[in-house]
């Protein structure tokens, strides 16, 4: 299985992003799945769902550790079951990518860049954040907006969580190496700095603490 990249973000952060060319069989005779994880698989209605389902677990089983297996809390946040990684997950159309560290808390999201993000904006960002949207990458600029909130979503580690009044974006550019945000609930207040990477038509944003 070829490994369409590998990045080292610091001393204990790995992050791999993979293509998914092969075809289901392929991918289903390469990984190990338990009952409950085939039972999932099988559960899946369309063929890329299986694709991705399989390809986060052959990531964790070939670059991490054969023997891990990864399921899902109450939450449907990843966790990975009797190891001490932390790991995030996130896959979108034809990739799939794993963020796993042993000393911070992961967090990553991967998008197709596409126009639909045009008729959700203002569903996830306030008025002050679409003020903020770059007219001349707009598309690029609120997939930016939209990945750093499902991060930090993924931080809060539950689901009911409003997207505009819960979660904010700090005012940047889209061109800026790094930019911050913050989960703003009674029972969780944290900030984080985000870092991207972008690639054909795709654009991945991570981040760790």
């Amino acid at each position: 299985m070829p490994l369409f990249k590998h990045l080292h973000i610091s001393k204990d952060c790995n992050l791999y992003i993979w293509k998914i060319d092969e075809e289901v069989d392929y991918l289903k005779n390469q990984v190990e799945l338990s009952d409950k994880e085939l039972d999932k698989f099988n559960g899946f209605g369309s063929e890329s769902r299986k694709k991705e389902y399989l390809a986060t677990r052959l990531l964790v089983q070939k670059y991490i550790a054969a023997d891990l297996r990864m399921e899902n809390n109450e939450h449907g946040k990843p966790f990975l079951i009797g190891s001490d990684l932390n790991i995030s997950v996130s896959h979108t159309k034809n990739f799939a990518a794993i963020f796993v560290s042993k000393d911070s808390i992961p967090a990553i999201d991967m998008e197709y860049l596409s126009d639909r993000v045009h008729r959700i904006a203002k569903r996830f960002l306030s008025e002050s954040e679409l003020e903020n949207i770059s007219e001349q990458e707009r598309t690029f600029h609120l997939y930016q907006h939209w990945c750093a909130k499902e991060c930090l979503i993924k931080f809060y580690g539950k689901k009911d969580v409003h997207l505009i009044d819960a979660l904010k974006i700090h005012p940047f550019a889209p061109d800026q190496n790094t930019f911050t945000g913050e989960v703003c609930r009674d029972d969780f207040s944290e900030s984080y700095t985000f870092q991207y990477l972008q690639f054909d038509d795709y654009l991945l944003v991570y981040s760790f603490k």
